[in-house]
């Protein structure tokens, strides 16, 4: 009986409160409170929509910082085109490559793309590829040399005779690859045949061969840092 008047009582304090605060606004209503029941107001009818408040100015700002905010700048790009190795391979070897250039992780980044699908997907991939040259976002193409040779006669490549240092052209001599260029019409280029790729048969991360073609390195005519495709070369002959 004792703990049923105590309830009632309870009901009776709330109508009580319910009516002495009738027509007053919220700030009013806050005002009227003792100490512990703002707390319980407060608590009951504010901090949950603070807290929801709060996680989705969060995400937002987060989800801002990611869009927005700085990113490594990518000192190297290599296309790997058709599995001209294995995903292992491209693995370590981007892993690999990063120790030996020391980059920043921070500030800068490599990528190794191996989504160049031309024998799946040609249209698909020619169309990046093309966008990619376009805007000198591609260093190197590796490649299986059939595809190498559809590429290079577009003038797609660097001759190797730019980019590599004397000493390190006549050491490479016997693994170039060599191509010549088509004009507009279609039509082959007279003493247009130079050495625009480079012949990875053998080397540290193409010793499992995927097919029966040679696998090329060539470096984009649009790429700049010609510097950093030399040191990727030098690396791979390592």
């Amino acid at each position: 009986m004792q703990i049923g008047n105590k309830k009632t009582a309870l009901k009776d304090n709330a109508a009580l409160y319910t009516h002495a605060t009738d027509g007053l606004t919220e700030k009013e209503k806050m005002k009227s409170l003792t100490g512990r029941q703002k707390w319980i107001q407060f608590r009951d009818y504010y901090l949950l929509k603070i807290v929801a408040i709060i996680a989705v100015l969060v995400f937002i700002a987060s989800l801002l910082f990611t869009v927005f905010g700085p990113k490594p700048d990518t000192v190297f790009y290599a296309a790997v085109c058709d599995y001209a190795a294995g995903l292992d391979e491209i693995e370590e070897m981007q892993k690999d490559f990063e120790a030996y250039i020391k980059i920043d992780p921070e500030k800068q980044e490599t990528m190794f793309d191996s989504s160049f699908l031309f024998a799946a997907d040609e249209y698909a991939s020619t169309q990046k590829f093309a966008v990619y040259l376009a805007v000198g976002q591609i260093s190197v193409a590796i490649m299986p040399e059939s595809l190498f040779e559809k590429m290079a006669v577009n003038s797609y490549f660097k001759p190797m005779s730019e980019i590599l240092p004397t000493d390190l052209y006549l050491k490479l001599n016997d693994r170039f690859v060599m191509s010549g260029t088509i004009d507009s019409d279609g039509n082959m280029i007279s003493d247009s045949e130079k050495a625009y790729g480079l012949c990875l048969d053998g080397t540290r991360y193409f010793t499992n061969k995927l097919n029966s073609e040679r696998t090329v390195l060539a470096v984009c005519v649009s790429w700049e840092n010609v510097g950093i495709c030399t040191d990727f070369i030098e690396f791979l002959l390592k």
